[in-house]
């Protein structure tokens, strides 16, 4: 079975330069994300990765290995009025959204510099 040609042109800008390999991994950290205000995930991706100076896929590892375990939440339970809750941990900060079947979806991920 072929495989299905990708249509999202943002999805192919994220995934240029990448190897096989690279590109699967992106693709499998995709899933964890919320588009939230964008048109797509991967546009999401390469704005904030782009505007916080780091490689997309860095971006994407950093934000999938935070460790929400000991981050203060805030709210502590529920969401703020965006629907949004935030996890801090140290400098470190991740912004999830719920998805409609009430899984966290990453929003952003990033560092507050000192």
């Amino acid at each position: 079975m072929p495989e299905e040609a990708i249509s999202d042109q943002f999805l192919i800008q994220l995934l240029e330069g990448y190897t096989s390999t690279e590109a699967a991994e992106i693709q499998q950290y995709i899933s964890e994300w919320n588009a939230a205000t964008y048109t797509s995930v991967a546009q999401s991706i390469l704005d904030h990765a782009n505007r916080k100076g780091i490689d997309p896929l860095k971006y994407l590892r950093k934000a999938h290995n935070f460790n929400k375990k000991g981050a203060i939440r805030v709210p502590k339970t529920g969401y703020r009025g965006d629907s949004s809750a935030v996890y801090r941990k140290g400098n470190e900060y991740l912004i999830v959204r719920p998805d409609q079947y009430g899984t966290e979806k990453i929003v952003t991920y990033g560092v507050n510099d000192d």
